[in-house]
Protein backbone atom coordinates (compact mmCIF):
# COMPACT_ATOMS: atom_id res chain seq x y z
CA UNK A 1 0.00 0.00 0.00
CA UNK A 2 1.31 3.44 -0.87
CA UNK A 3 1.97 6.00 1.88
CA UNK A 4 0.51 8.66 -0.35
CA UNK A 5 -2.40 10.12 1.66
CA UNK A 6 -4.40 13.33 1.39
CA UNK A 7 -3.28 15.15 4.53
CA UNK A 8 -1.43 14.78 7.81
CA UNK A 9 -3.62 13.95 10.79
CA UNK A 10 -4.47 16.99 12.91
CA UNK A 11 -2.75 15.59 16.00
CA UNK A 12 0.55 15.57 14.09
CA UNK A 13 0.14 19.24 13.12
CA UNK A 14 -0.42 20.72 16.58
CA UNK A 15 2.61 22.51 18.03
CA UNK A 16 3.71 24.62 20.99
CA UNK A 17 6.94 26.48 20.06
CA UNK A 18 9.22 27.15 23.03
CA UNK A 19 11.69 29.48 21.29
CA UNK A 20 11.08 32.82 19.62
CA UNK A 21 12.67 31.81 16.31
CA UNK A 22 10.43 28.74 15.96
CA UNK A 23 7.40 30.77 16.97
CA UNK A 24 8.07 33.33 14.23
CA UNK A 25 8.27 30.51 11.68
CA UNK A 26 4.91 29.20 12.92
CA UNK A 27 2.83 32.40 13.17
CA UNK A 28 4.73 35.08 11.21
CA UNK A 29 3.73 38.68 11.84
CA UNK A 30 1.11 37.60 14.38
CA UNK A 31 3.94 37.03 16.84
CA UNK A 32 3.38 40.68 17.82
CA UNK A 33 0.31 39.48 19.73
CA UNK A 34 2.59 37.48 22.05
CA UNK A 35 5.12 40.18 22.93
CA UNK A 36 5.37 40.82 26.66
CA UNK A 37 7.21 43.84 28.09
CA UNK A 38 10.74 43.19 29.43
CA UNK A 39 11.68 44.45 32.90
CA UNK A 40 11.53 48.21 33.50
CA UNK A 41 15.26 48.46 34.26
CA UNK A 42 16.08 46.92 30.89
CA UNK A 43 13.74 49.26 29.04
CA UNK A 44 15.12 52.28 30.85
CA UNK A 45 18.74 51.37 30.01
CA UNK A 46 17.88 51.02 26.33
CA UNK A 47 15.88 54.25 26.33
CA UNK A 48 18.84 56.13 27.84
CA UNK A 49 21.14 54.54 25.26
CA UNK A 50 18.95 55.89 22.45
CA UNK A 51 18.92 59.40 23.92
CA UNK A 52 22.70 59.35 24.42
CA UNK A 53 23.31 58.23 20.84
CA UNK A 54 21.26 61.13 19.49
CA UNK A 55 23.12 63.59 21.72
CA UNK A 56 26.53 62.26 20.70
CA UNK A 57 25.71 61.85 17.03
CA UNK A 58 27.27 58.40 17.20
CA UNK A 59 25.85 54.87 17.11
CA UNK A 60 26.15 52.45 20.01
CA UNK A 61 27.54 48.98 20.60
CA UNK A 62 25.29 47.25 23.20
CA UNK A 63 26.09 43.77 24.51
CA UNK A 64 22.94 42.18 25.97
CA UNK A 65 23.34 39.55 28.68
CA UNK A 66 20.88 37.08 30.24
CA UNK A 67 20.38 33.37 30.74
CA UNK A 68 19.06 31.34 27.83
CA UNK A 69 15.28 31.60 27.65
CA UNK A 70 15.07 35.01 29.31
CA UNK A 71 14.02 36.76 26.11
CA UNK A 72 17.15 38.33 24.63
CA UNK A 73 16.23 37.42 21.06
CA UNK A 74 12.63 38.51 21.53
CA UNK A 75 13.79 41.85 22.91
CA UNK A 76 16.44 42.44 20.24
CA UNK A 77 14.14 41.54 17.34
CA UNK A 78 11.24 43.63 18.64
CA UNK A 79 12.93 46.61 20.28
CA UNK A 80 10.88 48.99 18.15
CA UNK A 81 7.68 47.46 19.53
CA UNK A 82 8.79 47.89 23.14
CA UNK A 83 10.31 51.38 22.67
CA UNK A 84 8.61 52.76 19.53
CA UNK A 85 9.71 56.36 20.12
CA UNK A 86 13.35 55.36 20.36
CA UNK A 87 13.94 52.48 17.94
CA UNK A 88 12.86 51.54 14.42
CA UNK A 89 12.41 47.98 13.14
CA UNK A 90 15.26 45.59 13.90
CA UNK A 91 17.66 44.46 11.18
CA UNK A 92 18.81 40.87 11.72
CA UNK A 93 22.39 40.65 10.42
CA UNK A 94 23.92 37.24 9.80
CA UNK A 95 26.89 38.38 7.71
CA UNK A 96 30.40 39.51 8.46
CA UNK A 97 30.99 42.14 11.13
CA UNK A 98 32.63 44.61 8.78
CA UNK A 99 31.99 48.24 7.90
CA UNK A 100 30.73 47.61 4.32
CA UNK A 101 28.54 44.63 5.33
CA UNK A 102 26.96 46.55 8.17
CA UNK A 103 26.31 49.58 5.96
CA UNK A 104 24.64 47.35 3.37
CA UNK A 105 22.51 45.61 6.01
CA UNK A 106 21.35 48.81 7.71
CA UNK A 107 20.95 51.24 4.82
CA UNK A 108 17.36 50.33 3.89
CA UNK A 109 16.22 50.33 7.50
CA UNK A 110 17.37 53.84 8.44
CA UNK A 111 14.39 56.21 8.92
CA UNK A 112 14.23 59.57 7.07
CA UNK A 113 16.30 62.48 8.49
CA UNK A 114 13.34 63.93 10.41
CA UNK A 115 12.85 60.63 12.28
CA UNK A 116 15.37 60.42 15.16
CA UNK A 117 14.91 56.72 15.98
CA UNK A 118 17.87 54.33 16.01
CA UNK A 119 17.99 51.18 13.90
CA UNK A 120 18.74 48.11 16.06
CA UNK A 121 21.04 45.63 14.31
CA UNK A 122 20.89 42.22 15.97
CA UNK A 123 24.06 40.10 15.68
CA UNK A 124 22.33 37.00 17.03
CA UNK A 125 24.48 34.44 15.20
CA UNK A 126 27.63 35.30 17.15
CA UNK A 127 26.44 34.71 20.71
CA UNK A 128 29.22 32.26 21.54
CA UNK A 129 31.89 34.15 19.58
CA UNK A 130 32.75 37.66 20.81
CA UNK A 131 34.07 40.21 18.28
CA UNK A 132 37.78 40.14 17.51
CA UNK A 133 40.00 43.19 17.84
CA UNK A 134 39.72 43.87 14.10
CA UNK A 135 35.93 43.52 14.25
CA UNK A 136 35.76 45.97 17.14
CA UNK A 137 37.65 48.45 14.98
CA UNK A 138 35.13 47.84 12.17
CA UNK A 139 32.24 48.39 14.59
CA UNK A 140 33.77 51.69 15.75
CA UNK A 141 34.22 52.84 12.16
CA UNK A 142 30.65 51.88 11.26
CA UNK A 143 29.01 53.49 14.30
CA UNK A 144 30.77 56.79 13.57
CA UNK A 145 29.72 56.76 9.90
CA UNK A 146 27.41 59.81 9.69
CA UNK A 147 24.73 58.78 7.19
CA UNK A 148 24.04 55.23 8.40
CA UNK A 149 26.08 53.88 11.31
CA UNK A 150 25.61 56.90 13.58
CA UNK A 151 21.88 56.12 13.54
CA UNK A 152 22.26 52.48 14.56
CA UNK A 153 22.63 50.39 17.69
CA UNK A 154 24.55 47.12 17.39
CA UNK A 155 22.95 44.54 19.71
CA UNK A 156 25.10 41.53 20.61
CA UNK A 157 23.22 38.96 22.78
CA UNK A 158 25.30 36.86 25.20
CA UNK A 159 24.48 34.23 27.81
CA UNK A 160 27.89 34.50 29.51
CA UNK A 161 28.18 37.56 31.75
CA UNK A 162 31.98 37.29 31.77
CA UNK A 163 32.10 37.37 27.97
CA UNK A 164 29.61 40.23 27.81
CA UNK A 165 31.61 42.29 30.30
CA UNK A 166 34.83 41.57 28.41
CA UNK A 167 33.20 42.68 25.15
CA UNK A 168 32.06 45.94 26.76
CA UNK A 169 35.54 46.57 28.23
CA UNK A 170 37.30 45.81 24.94
CA UNK A 171 35.01 48.15 22.98
CA UNK A 172 35.55 50.92 25.56
CA UNK A 173 39.31 50.64 24.99
CA UNK A 174 38.78 51.10 21.26
CA UNK A 175 35.99 53.70 21.17
CA UNK A 176 36.02 55.38 24.57
CA UNK A 177 33.63 55.35 27.53
CA UNK A 178 30.05 54.43 26.62
CA UNK A 179 27.17 56.72 27.66
CA UNK A 180 25.39 53.93 29.60
CA UNK A 181 26.56 51.03 31.75
CA UNK A 182 27.40 47.98 29.66
CA UNK A 183 26.52 45.20 29.22
CA UNK A 184 22.77 45.74 29.48
CA UNK A 185 21.22 43.01 31.62
CA UNK A 186 17.99 41.73 30.11
CA UNK A 187 15.21 41.17 32.60
CA UNK A 188 12.57 38.88 31.17
CA UNK A 189 8.79 39.39 31.40
CA UNK A 190 7.21 39.29 34.84
CA UNK A 191 6.33 35.76 35.98
CA UNK A 192 2.72 36.85 36.33
CA UNK A 193 2.54 36.98 32.51
CA UNK A 194 4.04 33.56 31.79
CA UNK A 195 0.86 31.46 31.96
CA UNK A 196 -1.05 33.81 29.66
CA UNK A 197 1.93 33.85 27.28
CA UNK A 198 1.90 30.03 27.12
CA UNK A 199 -1.88 29.91 26.56
CA UNK A 200 -1.76 32.58 23.87
CA UNK A 201 1.19 30.83 22.20
CA UNK A 202 -0.76 27.58 22.18
CA UNK A 203 -3.81 29.22 20.64
CA UNK A 204 -1.99 31.39 18.10
CA UNK A 205 0.15 28.47 16.90
CA UNK A 206 -2.91 26.24 16.43
CA UNK A 207 -5.63 28.60 15.28
CA UNK A 208 -7.77 25.78 13.90
CA UNK A 209 -8.77 24.79 17.46
CA UNK A 210 -10.31 26.92 20.22
CA UNK A 211 -9.48 26.18 23.87
CA UNK A 212 -6.78 23.71 22.87
CA UNK A 213 -5.55 23.64 26.47
CA UNK A 214 -8.60 21.42 27.13
CA UNK A 215 -7.03 18.48 25.30
CA UNK A 216 -5.00 17.58 28.38
CA UNK A 217 -2.05 19.95 28.88
CA UNK A 218 -3.10 23.25 30.45
CA UNK A 219 -0.47 25.95 31.17
CA UNK A 220 -2.58 27.03 34.14
CA UNK A 221 -1.57 23.81 35.90
CA UNK A 222 2.11 24.88 36.03
CA UNK A 223 3.86 27.05 38.63
CA UNK A 224 6.04 29.75 37.01
CA UNK A 225 7.98 30.15 40.28
CA UNK A 226 9.48 26.70 39.72
CA UNK A 227 11.33 27.83 36.57
CA UNK A 228 14.31 30.13 36.11
CA UNK A 229 13.18 31.73 32.85
CA UNK A 230 10.16 32.07 30.60
CA UNK A 231 12.00 29.86 28.10
CA UNK A 232 12.38 27.09 30.70
CA UNK A 233 8.69 27.37 31.52
CA UNK A 234 7.61 27.22 27.87
CA UNK A 235 9.94 24.31 27.14
CA UNK A 236 8.41 22.26 29.97
CA UNK A 237 4.86 22.93 28.81
CA UNK A 238 5.89 22.29 25.20
CA UNK A 239 7.58 18.97 26.05
CA UNK A 240 4.54 17.80 28.03
CA UNK A 241 2.24 18.91 25.20
CA UNK A 242 4.21 16.93 22.62
CA UNK A 243 4.32 13.86 24.87
CA UNK A 244 0.55 14.05 25.41
CA UNK A 245 -0.13 14.28 21.67
CA UNK A 246 2.11 11.25 21.15
CA UNK A 247 0.14 9.27 23.74
CA UNK A 248 -3.14 10.18 22.08
CA UNK A 249 -1.83 8.90 18.75
CA UNK A 250 -0.47 5.70 20.26
CA UNK A 251 -3.74 4.77 21.95
CA UNK A 252 -5.11 3.63 18.60
CA UNK A 253 -3.15 1.24 16.45
CA UNK A 254 -4.32 3.19 13.41
CA UNK A 255 -5.55 6.76 14.05
CA UNK A 256 -9.03 7.54 12.79
CA UNK A 257 -10.29 10.65 11.03
CA UNK A 258 -14.02 11.37 10.91
CA UNK A 259 -15.91 13.23 8.19
CA UNK A 260 -19.67 13.72 8.58
CA UNK A 261 -21.10 14.20 5.08
CA UNK A 262 -24.41 16.02 4.54
CA UNK A 263 -25.94 14.99 1.20
CA UNK A 264 -28.94 17.13 0.23
CA UNK A 265 -30.07 19.67 -2.37
CA UNK A 266 -27.81 22.27 -0.72
CA UNK A 267 -25.22 23.46 -3.19
CA UNK A 268 -22.68 24.65 -0.60
CA UNK A 269 -21.75 24.42 3.08
CA UNK A 270 -24.41 26.87 4.22
CA UNK A 271 -24.89 26.74 7.98
CA UNK A 272 -21.96 24.33 8.34
CA UNK A 273 -19.71 27.36 8.07
CA UNK A 274 -21.18 28.51 11.42
CA UNK A 275 -20.38 25.18 13.10
CA UNK A 276 -16.82 24.77 11.85
CA UNK A 277 -13.61 26.74 12.22
CA UNK A 278 -12.57 29.36 9.72
CA UNK A 279 -8.95 28.24 9.69
CA UNK A 280 -9.09 24.52 8.82
CA UNK A 281 -11.35 23.18 6.10
CA UNK A 282 -14.57 21.87 7.70
CA UNK A 283 -13.05 21.22 11.15
CA UNK A 284 -15.77 21.15 13.79
CA UNK A 285 -15.90 23.91 16.41
CA UNK A 286 -16.82 22.58 19.86
CA UNK A 287 -18.12 25.89 21.21
CA UNK A 288 -20.20 26.60 18.10
CA UNK A 289 -21.80 23.14 18.23
CA UNK A 290 -22.78 23.55 21.88
CA UNK A 291 -24.03 27.09 21.33
CA UNK A 292 -26.29 25.80 18.53
CA UNK A 293 -28.17 23.33 20.72
CA UNK A 294 -27.72 24.13 24.43
CA UNK A 295 -31.08 22.73 25.58
CA UNK A 296 -30.95 19.38 23.77
CA UNK A 297 -30.03 16.17 25.58
CA UNK A 298 -26.88 15.71 23.49
CA UNK A 299 -25.96 19.36 24.00
CA UNK A 300 -26.23 18.94 27.77
CA UNK A 301 -24.24 15.69 27.60
CA UNK A 302 -21.28 17.40 25.94
CA UNK A 303 -21.63 20.66 27.92
CA UNK A 304 -20.68 18.63 31.00
CA UNK A 305 -17.69 17.27 29.09
CA UNK A 306 -16.33 20.26 27.15
CA UNK A 307 -12.76 19.09 27.48
CA UNK A 308 -13.66 15.63 26.23
CA UNK A 309 -15.53 17.15 23.28
CA UNK A 310 -12.51 19.20 22.26
CA UNK A 311 -10.29 16.13 22.65
CA UNK A 312 -12.66 14.04 20.55
CA UNK A 313 -12.69 16.59 17.73
CA UNK A 314 -8.90 16.88 17.78
CA UNK A 315 -8.26 13.15 18.03
CA UNK A 316 -10.67 12.45 15.16
CA UNK A 317 -9.66 15.51 13.13
CA UNK A 318 -13.46 15.64 12.88
CA UNK A 319 -15.10 17.59 10.06
CA UNK A 320 -18.53 18.24 8.60
CA UNK A 321 -18.82 18.72 4.85
CA UNK A 322 -21.43 19.23 2.15
CA UNK A 323 -22.09 16.79 -0.71
CA UNK A 324 -24.19 18.65 -3.32
CA UNK A 325 -26.37 17.02 -6.01
CA UNK A 326 -23.73 17.84 -8.61
CA UNK A 327 -21.48 15.26 -6.94
CA UNK A 328 -23.94 12.76 -5.44
CA UNK A 329 -26.20 12.25 -8.48
CA UNK A 330 -23.43 11.25 -10.96
CA UNK A 331 -22.08 8.84 -8.33
CA UNK A 332 -25.51 7.25 -7.79
CA UNK A 333 -26.17 7.06 -11.54
CA UNK A 334 -22.96 5.13 -12.13
CA UNK A 335 -22.81 2.98 -8.97
CA UNK A 336 -26.39 2.89 -7.66
CA UNK A 337 -28.73 -0.06 -7.40
CA UNK A 338 -31.03 -1.02 -10.24
CA UNK A 339 -34.02 0.99 -8.98
CA UNK A 340 -31.88 4.11 -8.49
CA UNK A 341 -30.21 3.79 -11.88
CA UNK A 342 -33.57 3.25 -13.58
CA UNK A 343 -35.12 6.28 -11.85
CA UNK A 344 -32.21 8.49 -12.89
CA UNK A 345 -32.30 7.19 -16.46
CA UNK A 346 -35.98 8.15 -16.57
CA UNK A 347 -34.93 11.66 -15.53
CA UNK A 348 -32.49 11.76 -18.47
CA UNK A 349 -29.37 11.49 -16.28
CA UNK A 350 -26.67 9.73 -18.27
CA UNK A 351 -23.76 7.69 -16.99
CA UNK A 352 -20.85 9.75 -18.30
CA UNK A 353 -18.17 7.37 -17.10
CA UNK A 354 -15.52 7.18 -14.43
CA UNK A 355 -13.72 10.40 -15.36
CA UNK A 356 -16.91 12.45 -15.14
CA UNK A 357 -17.78 11.01 -11.72
CA UNK A 358 -14.26 11.69 -10.45
CA UNK A 359 -14.38 15.26 -11.70
CA UNK A 360 -17.73 15.95 -10.02
CA UNK A 361 -16.45 14.52 -6.71
CA UNK A 362 -13.23 16.55 -6.95
CA UNK A 363 -15.26 19.79 -7.11
CA UNK A 364 -17.20 18.96 -3.95
CA UNK A 365 -16.20 19.83 -0.40
CA UNK A 366 -15.70 16.13 0.30
CA UNK A 367 -13.44 15.63 -2.69
CA UNK A 368 -11.38 18.72 -1.93
CA UNK A 369 -10.93 17.62 1.67
CA UNK A 370 -9.73 14.18 0.57
CA UNK A 371 -7.25 15.92 -1.72
CA UNK A 372 -5.85 17.78 1.27
CA UNK A 373 -7.44 21.22 0.77
CA UNK A 374 -7.01 23.41 3.86
CA UNK A 375 -8.93 26.53 2.89
CA UNK A 376 -9.53 29.12 5.58
CA UNK A 377 -13.23 29.38 4.73
CA UNK A 378 -15.79 27.55 2.68
CA UNK A 379 -16.31 28.56 -0.92
CA UNK A 380 -19.72 28.42 -2.55
CA UNK A 381 -19.54 27.18 -6.10
CA UNK A 382 -22.87 28.47 -7.33
CA UNK A 383 -26.05 26.56 -8.11
CA UNK A 384 -25.49 23.00 -9.39
CA UNK A 385 -27.02 21.85 -12.66
CA UNK A 386 -30.81 21.95 -12.49
CA UNK A 387 -30.96 18.37 -13.74
CA UNK A 388 -28.90 17.13 -10.78
CA UNK A 389 -31.04 19.04 -8.30
CA UNK A 390 -34.27 17.71 -9.82
CA UNK A 391 -32.86 14.18 -9.85
CA UNK A 392 -31.88 14.40 -6.18
CA UNK A 393 -35.35 15.72 -5.36
CA UNK A 394 -36.86 12.65 -7.06
CA UNK A 395 -34.64 10.33 -4.99
CA UNK A 396 -35.62 12.22 -1.84
CA UNK A 397 -39.30 11.68 -2.62
CA UNK A 398 -38.63 7.94 -2.66
CA UNK A 399 -37.18 8.36 0.84
CA UNK A 400 -33.83 7.56 2.41
CA UNK A 401 -35.05 4.91 4.85
CA UNK A 402 -35.72 1.19 4.39
CA UNK A 403 -32.06 0.65 3.54
CA UNK A 404 -31.97 3.10 0.64
CA UNK A 405 -29.45 5.28 2.47
CA UNK A 406 -27.17 2.26 2.94
CA UNK A 407 -27.38 1.58 -0.78
CA UNK A 408 -26.41 5.19 -1.47
CA UNK A 409 -23.47 4.81 0.93
CA UNK A 410 -22.23 1.80 -1.02
CA UNK A 411 -22.63 3.76 -4.25
CA UNK A 412 -20.46 6.54 -2.83
CA UNK A 413 -17.79 3.97 -1.93
CA UNK A 414 -17.60 2.99 -5.59
CA UNK A 415 -17.45 6.59 -6.74
CA UNK A 416 -14.75 7.49 -4.22
CA UNK A 417 -12.69 4.48 -5.27
CA UNK A 418 -12.68 5.81 -8.84
CA UNK A 419 -11.94 9.32 -7.58
CA UNK A 420 -8.99 8.29 -5.40
CA UNK A 421 -7.57 6.13 -8.15
CA UNK A 422 -7.77 9.00 -10.62
CA UNK A 423 -6.17 11.37 -8.11
CA UNK A 424 -3.31 8.85 -7.48
CA UNK A 425 -4.20 8.77 -3.77
CA UNK A 426 -3.76 5.05 -3.19
CA UNK A 427 -5.53 3.37 -0.31
CA UNK A 428 -6.68 -0.09 0.51
CA UNK A 429 -10.14 -0.98 -0.80
CA UNK A 430 -12.85 1.33 0.53
CA UNK A 431 -15.01 -0.65 2.94
CA UNK A 432 -18.74 0.19 3.11
CA UNK A 433 -20.84 -0.70 6.15
CA UNK A 434 -18.28 -2.99 7.83
CA UNK A 435 -16.72 -2.87 11.29
CA UNK A 436 -13.22 -1.53 11.85
CA UNK A 437 -10.61 -3.76 13.42
CA UNK A 438 -9.92 -3.19 17.14
CA UNK A 439 -13.16 -1.25 17.67
CA UNK A 440 -16.94 -1.50 17.61
CA UNK A 441 -17.18 1.18 14.93
CA UNK A 442 -19.11 0.46 11.71
CA UNK A 443 -18.63 3.55 9.50
CA UNK A 444 -20.68 4.09 6.37
CA UNK A 445 -17.44 4.14 4.37
CA UNK A 446 -13.91 3.46 5.63
CA UNK A 447 -10.90 4.60 3.59
CA UNK A 448 -7.69 2.99 4.94
CA UNK A 449 -4.47 4.91 4.24
CA UNK A 450 -0.99 4.05 5.45
CA UNK A 451 -1.06 6.27 8.54
CA UNK A 452 -4.76 6.45 9.40
CA UNK A 453 -8.26 5.50 8.32
CA UNK A 454 -10.84 8.07 7.19
CA UNK A 455 -14.35 7.20 8.38
CA UNK A 456 -17.17 8.75 6.37
CA UNK A 457 -20.61 9.04 7.94
CA UNK A 458 -23.32 10.11 5.46
CA UNK A 459 -26.69 11.60 6.21
CA UNK A 460 -29.10 11.91 3.26
CA UNK A 461 -31.63 14.74 3.66
CA UNK A 462 -34.49 16.18 1.66
CA UNK A 463 -34.52 19.74 0.32
CA UNK A 464 -32.03 22.54 0.87
CA UNK A 465 -31.03 21.18 4.26
CA UNK A 466 -27.96 23.23 5.21
CA UNK A 467 -29.91 26.33 6.20
CA UNK A 468 -29.92 28.37 9.41
CA UNK A 469 -33.30 26.92 10.36
CA UNK A 470 -31.70 23.47 10.68
CA UNK A 471 -28.69 24.68 12.69
CA UNK A 472 -29.72 22.96 15.93
CA UNK A 473 -30.76 19.74 14.14
CA UNK A 474 -27.41 19.58 12.33
CA UNK A 475 -25.46 20.28 15.52
CA UNK A 476 -27.33 17.54 17.37
CA UNK A 477 -26.65 15.04 14.60
CA UNK A 478 -22.93 15.83 14.59
CA UNK A 479 -22.69 15.73 18.39
CA UNK A 480 -24.42 12.33 18.43
CA UNK A 481 -21.87 11.00 15.93
CA UNK A 482 -19.03 12.35 18.05
CA UNK A 483 -20.55 10.74 21.13
CA UNK A 484 -20.85 7.37 19.37
CA UNK A 485 -17.24 7.46 18.22
CA UNK A 486 -15.90 8.66 21.57
CA UNK A 487 -17.89 5.96 23.39
CA UNK A 488 -16.92 3.12 21.04
CA UNK A 489 -13.26 4.14 21.24
CA UNK A 490 -13.38 4.28 25.04
CA UNK A 491 -12.82 8.01 25.40
CA UNK A 492 -16.07 8.79 27.24
CA UNK A 493 -18.51 6.77 29.31
CA UNK A 494 -22.16 6.91 28.32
Amino acid sequence: MSSNAPATHLLRQLVLPARYERLVQQVGAEVAQLLVEPGMATKESLRQASLAARARGEGLFIPLVASSGTGKTTLANNLGAFLPADYASTVLHNGDVSHPDLVTAARDGVPPPNDPRLVPINIDHREATPPTASELAELKRFLREETVGARCAILWPQTSRDQAEEMARAYEEVAGRPPVDLPVAVEGPDRATWIDTAINTLRLSNQMIDSLELIGVNPRDYQPAAYETLGDFLRQVSDDFAAHLSRLLEESRTPIRLIVVFASESSDAGVLSQLTTGTRYGLLDANALLDATPASAIGRFWSDRRGALTQTIVRLDARALCLPPGASVPALRRHGGEDVVEALKTMGVDDRGSASVSESVSRSDLGRALLGAERATFEARGTPASQATSAFELLAEQGFNLGRDKGHNRSMAGALSEFLSGATLESEAIVPEEGLADSRLIPDNAIPFADYTICLEYTWRRGDFLTTGNRSTIAQYVLEKLKNYASDLGWVRV
